[in-house]
């Protein structure tokens, strides 16, 4: 018992001496590792200090690094510096923004990534790469360790933007042989454009038209006045004429026009050029008559009327008129006046205008060296504004011009009148210039006591109209529903107080009446651009040519010039394309250009198929259109225009044309139209779809009150 005591005494003795080495020993280790530990946090703070002293982030606080593996050198071997340095800036730049830690999801993206690109799949590499880089801006910043994890991922990304730079280039160099690839990294959209596009694709897309655009640049660094140099070997002289509507201004202009030894007028309409041909003609002077439709030759002519689209800048006149001079900023027809102005050959030169143009003209006249004087047209009658609401059942009066925005409008308008023994003639766009005339002649004497009409009227026609009224103050201008802008207002207005049958004009609406009224008292705003049309020496360009137009659209405008608006061009060309495996000729820029410009209506089918037909064999002669087969007013326009096409096409062309068998065809739809419009318009009144019942002109449904509510009811 004693010695077992004694056994647990001395194991209990060394147990405690035990104890006490043991946590001697303890204590130095935990003292060690505490010290550890202080070390580790001291450097973690040292060094995301330095990282956030230099601000650079963790891509750049690692491309040092990764940059001496890259030398100069090696990348000279593989990439040249300037693509490279492009790619650099779209995939590997600095970004402002704390970079953050890689996800796994991200590390199997970029392995899926390596091995993509491994297989030259091309079509998602570069969209890949940019959603990488996105991913990599969201993630969370953390501490040393996972930077040297992500230094290490770092070059990885790196490696395989060089095996896309790499990549790129080959195929590039296979599809575009030549050193392309440097030009492209000059672009400076070039490092956006990576990030979703291979170079090849940057290279056919982007590269060319930023080819074509700076040879555009180049060559209109050249000022407009310059590109006619024979215009400006000569001393020419200009008349300005400016005023309001009916103000006399082209009427003494052409009074000079009489005195020419060799004259030429220019208009905006076939319309106006065939009054001032009838004037000549009745006054005794030899005149020609050359439109894009039409042409009217008299032996021994000292005058032509044309429209402005004709002139011939190589003739040499002594005296020329250029009316309506304010459509030089016309979106679709402004280059005409432009290069009318700035080109023609003639030392006296009368210009009409409005007075918005003015300044305009003065600032065009002095950049070509010319010199010029100002002469002022003020109204012989005056313009006075009614205001209140026109009313058509009430309110008709003999001369008054009834004003809509559609021939659908104009036609109904009239067969309403017309319904209460109210005779009317009627103007719109589509009506043929014989037509046309004869309309107005009944208006002019007596026969009908209104007319009725589109803005048509507002340029150029000559009518004793006491009142205009107008029924709308919204039009369709080719894109959408506008309302009418107070140059138009004015310029319709006044048509009103022809001078020598009315003392004053009078001018009212059926609707928004302040409207109209605010806009004839608002002043003039001048115009501060013309238009200049299409360099055709872009036609050498190897591109598609809506490619070329589109590139030439982009490019930057010219003090003072705007480009015109190509888009019904570039449709017309669009329809081209679709037949190209009937068309052999669409290499030949210079043809399609010529045959996409030709002027016609292309929202009618029978016209526009009949285009399509002759561009496929444009060297072929054809034969006059036959007669048509509807004998319906809107048949017998469509006949009109189809004549109309096909004295253009011949005339650009060069084809032989039984100018007989034309003319003959012309008079007789001409005549037609006529006879249709001066019988009953109950034809053209708005009538219910359903039981027939007449409706006004502006009633906004198809079918009556009644036949609705019967719908409605079943």
């Amino acid at each position: 018992m004693q010695d077992r005591q004694k056994t647990i005494e001395e194991k209990n003795s060394r147990d405690e001496q035990g104890g006490k080495a043991g946590g001697r020993i303890n204590t130095v280790e935990t003292d060690a590792k505490n010290l550890q530990q202080a070390k580790r946090k001291r450097r973690r703070r040292r060094n995301k200090k330095e990282n956030t002293q230099t601000g650079q982030g963790m891509e750049q606080a690692v491309q040092g690094s990764v940059r001496t593996q890259d030398t100069s050198a090696r990348i000279q071997d593989e990439i040249s510096q300037q693509v490279w340095a492009v790619y650099e800036k779209a995939f590997l730049q600095p970004v402002k923004e704390p970079e953050r830690r890689l996800t796994r999801g991200t590390e199997k993206q970029l392995g899926q990534l390596e091995r993509r690109i491994a297989r030259k799949k091309k079509q998602e590499t570069h969209q890949v790469l940019a959603d990488m880089k996105e991913l990599h801006k969201k993630t969370e910043q953390v501490g040393y360790t996972v930077v040297q994890r992500d230094v290490a991922w770092l070059k990885r990304y790196r490696r395989i933007v060089r095996m896309l730079a790499r990549l790129d280039i080959s195929f590039l160099k296979k599809m575009a042989p030549g050193a392309v690839a440097e030009d492209i990294a000059a672009m400076e959209k070039t490092a956006v454009l990576l990030k979703k596009k291979s170079l090849y694709e940057i290279y056919k897309e982007d590269y060319m038209q930023y080819l074509v655009g700076q040879r555009i640049e180049e060559l209109m660094e050249a000022e407009p006045e310059k590109q006619y140099p024979e215009a400006r070997g000569m001393k020419r002289h200009f008349i300005l004429h400016i005023g309001p509507t009916n103000s006399g201004k082209t009427y003494q202009a052409l009074q000079r026009l009489r005195q020419a030894y060799r004259g030429i007028y220019l208009g905006p309409l076939r319309l106006l050029a065939l009054e001032v041909y009838d004037r000549m003609m009745t006054s005794g002077i030899p005149c020609n008559m050359i439109t894009g439709e039409e042409t009217i030759l008299t032996p021994g002519s000292f005058v032509q009327a044309s429209t402005v689209e004709i002139l011939n800048i190589r003739e040499v006149y002594d005296i020329a008129v250029i009316d309506e001079a304010q459509m030089m900023a016309d979106e679709n027809r402004g280059s005409y006046w432009t290069r009318a102005i700035l080109g023609i050959r003639a030392q006296e030169i009368h210009v009409c205008s409005s007075g918005t143009a003015q300044e305009l003209l003065v600032r065009m006249i002095e950049r070509c060296g010319d010199t010029y004087e100002i002469v002022m047209h003020e109204r012989n009658t005056r313009l006075e504004f009614i205001p209140q609401r026109y009313d058509i059942e009430k309110d008709v009066e003999k001369g008054d011009a009834l004003i809509a925005f559609s021939k659908k409008n104009v036609l109904a308008i009239a067969a309403e009148l017309e319904s209460r023994g109210i005779k009317a003639s009627v103007i719109y766009g589509n009506l043929p210039p014989q037509t046309r005339q004869e309309q107005v002649k009944l208006f002019t004497e007596g026969y009908n006591k209104v007319v009725v009409a589109t803005d048509a009227i507002g340029m150029g026609i000559n009518l004793p109209i006491r009142r205009v009224i107008f029924m709308s103050t919204t039009k369709f201008d080719g894109v959408g529903m506008r309302r009418l802008l107070s140059e138009e207002i004015r310029q319709i207005a006044g048509r009103a107080g022809r001078y020598g049958y009315y003392d004053v004009g009078y001018v009212q609406s059926a609707m928004d009446m302040e409207y109209v009224g605010k806009k004839l008292a608002e002043p003039f705003y001048p115009l501060k651009r013309a238009r200049v049309g299409f360099p055709e020496v872009l036609l050498d360009i190897d591109l598609e040519l809506d490619e070329v137009i589109a590139a030439w659209e982009k490019t930057r405008n010219l003090p003072m010039y705007d480009k015109i608006s190509m888009a019904e061009s570039i449709n017309k060309y669009r329809y081209l394309k679709n037949y190209r495996k009937k068309i052999p000729f669409m290499d030949d820029r210079k043809l399609v250009l010529t045959l996409i410009t030709c002027p016609f209506d292309v929202k009618d089918r029978d016209v526009l198929q009949l285009w399509l037909r002759y561009c496929e064999r444009p060297e072929k002669q054809q034969n006059c259109p036959m007669l048509p087969k509807d004998f319906s007013l809107e048949g017998l326009e469509s006949y009109y225009k189809q004549l109309d096409l096909y004295t253009q096409f011949s005339a650009r062309m060069a084809w032989v044309v039984d100018k007989e068998e034309v003319a003959a065809n012309r008079e007789w739809a001409q005549h037609e139209i006529g006879e249709m419009l001066k019988e009953d318009k109950g034809q053209f009144e708005k009538r219910c779809r359903i039981c027939g019942r007449p409706l006004m002109w502006d009633y906004a449904y198809p079918v009556c009150e009644r036949c609705y509510g019967r719908i409605g009811r079943k």
